[in-house]
């Protein structure tokens, strides 16, 4: 398995005890959809903002060489 399986995985069990305790505790299903809605709606938009960045993000250039005071003209 790979580090982002694992995440999900792990994401997914997350989610359906938080629904679980939620129906236990007498919310509507609508509420619980709604709410799981708007979380993977978020949860997607700072994905793709974290993807972004990293693209954004330029290569390190190698230092540049410095002249010897001699070779200055």
């Amino acid at each position: 398995m790979t580090n982002e399986e694992r995440k999900r995985k792990k994401a997914v069990e997350k989610i359906k005890t938080a629904v679980r305790k939620a129906v236990n505790k007498g919310v509507s299903k609508r509420v619980i959809e709604d709410t799981l809605g708007q979380t993977i709606v978020k949860a997607t938009e700072k994905v793709a903002a974290k993807k972004a960045a990293v693209k954004k993000t330029p290569a390190k250039q190698a230092p540049r060489r410095r002249q010897s005071p001699r070779k200055l003209p």
